[in-house]
């Protein structure tokens, strides 16, 4: 047989060790040409067409929404129509082998006879358990989970409880059953790598905004009147304290970032990413914003890459805008604790934060005196003649209002050329 073209699962993003098919274009054998898409993977961030690069004939090895590991063989182009092998959906159970060779095999099953392929992560199992590939004959592709099958090798913890989530009954009469994209999947595997160890706990504590704003939109073009920026900037400079709550558990160890970078979680009808901004401890707040903004731009295009979502050592979500007054925030995977931001009260003046930490990495006394320092450090940015804001006083030349006036000068109390007692504002005073 002559191969023209091998298509294997490609590497898109470190954060994608598998990719699901979701549109095969043409019929198995069918003539391609040059630059034909072949196919469409679906990433955890966009989707990705498969170009032919030869004219040939098409070999497929993968089914529309099925899950490929990285590297896995998913088609082939042949240079003869003659040389497309049959496409053969087999059957295979655990334990089971079915070939000539097994006569306990069930003779009605297909059988394969062409060459066997290997995904490498199977390869590698293989080798470490002394499986020979004897024990796949008759079967067209073999993947990690056929040899850990054959191998009696059973799953973590996670894996178990996910596939006891999925085989619960399911009456078609009575729902409507839709499966899971592969931004959910992924989003359920990230997550519960932390939770379900079940060591984790969440503290809350209010912050007063009293005024909070008069100072910080100073520092702030675009987001004006958003925690967010605030939050990130002084959680950055706290982490290089609080050490434990910029790492993670590995399982045997603590793994303690040596750059802080905190990312922050967005959603909007893309799926869930946390998005990082580097070396968060070296930025203003105005930087910060910047980076928000841009990399907002970029969730929105498709155009992030790797490195925008690769080693956060602490995770911000905002929900200040989803009018919810407080939440557990779930901690992310590779990470040990997350911040979350729940919506100002604007009859009480303040907003509820929550910090979620992993108790295998730190303790509650840890994480309570940065939650502490943590709202002091906002508190901070509250302006001490905030009150004076909520009284209708105005300069008595041009009118404006002292409520207009957010660069926090302030006005001056003066006598009028009438003798009454009022307010002038700063640009009046300096005679423009």
């Amino acid at each position: 047989m002559a191969i023209l073209q091998q298509i294997k699962v490609p590497l898109i993003s470190i954060n994608d060790t598998s990719l699901t098919v979701v549109d095969i274009l043409f019929a198995h054998g069918a003539l391609v040409k040059m630059g034909d898409i072949l196919l469409v993977f679906e990433t955890s961030k966009t989707t990705y067409d498969v170009l032919a690069e030869i004219d040939g004939y098409i070999e497929y090895r993968c089914n529309r929404e099925t899950d490929y590991e990285v590297n896995e063989l998913v088609a082939n182009i042949y240079s003869d129509e003659n040389e497309v092998p049959e496409k053969v959906v087999i059957k295979y159970e655990a334990n089971k082998v079915f070939s000539k060779n097994h006569p306990s095999s069930d003779e009605t099953m297909p059988i394969w006879h062409g060459q066997t392929f290997f995904s490498p992560a199977a390869i590698q199992l293989m080798e470490l358990k002394g499986i020979g590939s004897a024990a796949f004959i008759g079967k067209d592709f073999v993947s990690l989970e056929d040899v850990m099958q054959l191998g009696k090798i059973t799953k973590d913890q996670e894996v178990q409880a996910s596939k006891q989530i999925a085989s619960l009954p399911v009456d078609m009469e009575k729902v409507i059953v839709e499966k899971l994209s592969s931004n959910k999947k992924r989003e359920i595997a990230y997550l519960s790598s932390v939770q379900s160890a079940g060591l984790t706990s969440t503290i809350n504590t209010s912050v007063n905004t009293d005024g909070i704003f008069v100072h910080i939109n100073q520092s702030l073009k675009h987001l004006k009147n958003s925690l967010l920026p605030v939050f990130i900037y002084e959680s950055a400079r706290l982490l290089q304290k609080y050490q434990p709550l910029n790492a993670y558990f590995t399982g045997d160890a603590i793994a303690c970032y040596k750059e802080v970078n905190v990312g922050f979680a967005i959603d909007i009808d893309k799926g869930l990413k946390v998005l990082k901004i580097a070396n968060t401890s070296t930025k203003g707040m105005k930087e910060i914003e910047q980076e928000i903004i841009e990399l907002s731009n970029k969730y929105l295009d498709d155009s992030l890459h790797f490195n925008d979502l690769a080693d956060i050592g602490f995770t911000v979500t905002d929900l200040s805008a989803e009018g919810v007054a407080f939440f557990t925030p779930l901690i992310n995977m590779m990470n040990s604790a997350i911040l979350g931001i729940s919506s100002i009260d604007e009859k009480l003046h303040r907003c509820m934060i929550s910090l979620s930490f992993d108790h295998r990495v730190t303790e509650g006394k840890l994480a309570a005196r940065f939650l502490k320092e943590l709202k002091e450090r906002v508190e901070s940015y509250q302006s001490k003649y905030y009150p004076l804001l909520n009284q209708e006083i105005g300069c008595f030349k041009c009118f404006k209002l002292l409520q207009e006036d957010l660069s926090d000068t302030g006005f001056v109390k003066c006598i009028t050329p009438k003798g009454e007692e009022a307010y002038i504002c700063q640009s009046c005073l300096k005679g423009f």
